[in-house]
């Protein structure tokens, strides 16, 4: 409620100060397209390490919930026990995680092992296809 209050006030302010609408919606624009350029990044640098990972067998072992805020899903993969890389959904966690064995993709770069779920590979295609037209929409405008 606070930060509403505050981006009020420097409304009113700039509007004292003899600015109109425009530079200030293109300005907001503009920072939602560098944020959306940020997020199509990291997403195609996630598609790519996805990519590279060898898909594997691996049993589902449960959701850690030490991980801080987040807890992420671990696998046993070949005698090995490997997190996934990205964290888990709160909601539909029965659907989305089973206990039999599943199909995972698994990359290991140097000391780190990640794994990719059927979650991931689906939160990385929505990302990637979801980023690309909110870019385009975007630079309509800026």
């Amino acid at each position: 409620m606070e930060l509403l209050v505050i981006v009020a006030m420097a409304l009113v302010l700039l509007f004292m100060l003899g600015y109109t609408l425009w530079p200030l919606v293109s300005g907001v624009l503009f920072l939602a397209m560098m944020f959306a350029i940020f997020c199509e990044t990291f997403f195609v640098i996630s598609g790519l390490m996805w990519l590279f990972a060898r898909r594997r067998k691996a049993k589902y072992l449960g959701l850690s919930e030490d991980d801080g805020p987040a807890s992420f899903a671990w696998y046993e993969i070949d005698g090995e026990e490997v997190r996934n890389i990205f964290p888990t959904d709160v909601f539909m966690r029965r659907l989305l995680y089973r206990k039999e064995e599943v199909h995972v993709r698994l990359l290991k770069l140097k000391k780190h092992v990640w794994a990719f779920d059927r979650v991931t590979t689906l939160v990385i295609g929505l990302g990637l296809v979801s980023f690309a037209v909110i870019i385009v929409l975007l630079s309509t405008f800026v």
